[in-house]
């Protein structure tokens, strides 16, 4: 009676497992189409690109210019 509780208990511990296992990857899916669907509407507002070059005004310009995205 014991021994079959024993299983029991670890078959029950092992499909918690599984199914907690399941979970994750599906929430981490999501997360990923999630941020994949904000980086691709982002880009299709056709960003400024910031080069590095122009000193601090030109920086500060695409500073703004990001700010109205």
């Amino acid at each position: 009676m014991a021994n079959s509780m024993n299983v029991m208990a670890a078959a029950i511990t092992t499909q918690t497992n599984a199914k907690t296992q399941r979970d994750l990857e599906k929430r981490e899916r999501e997360d990923l189409a999630a941020g994949t669907r904000v980086l691709t509407s982002f880009n299709n507002q056709n960003p400024p690109k910031f080069r590095g070059d122009g000193g601090p005004a030109a920086a500060d310009l695409w500073l703004q210019a990001m700010e109205k995205i």
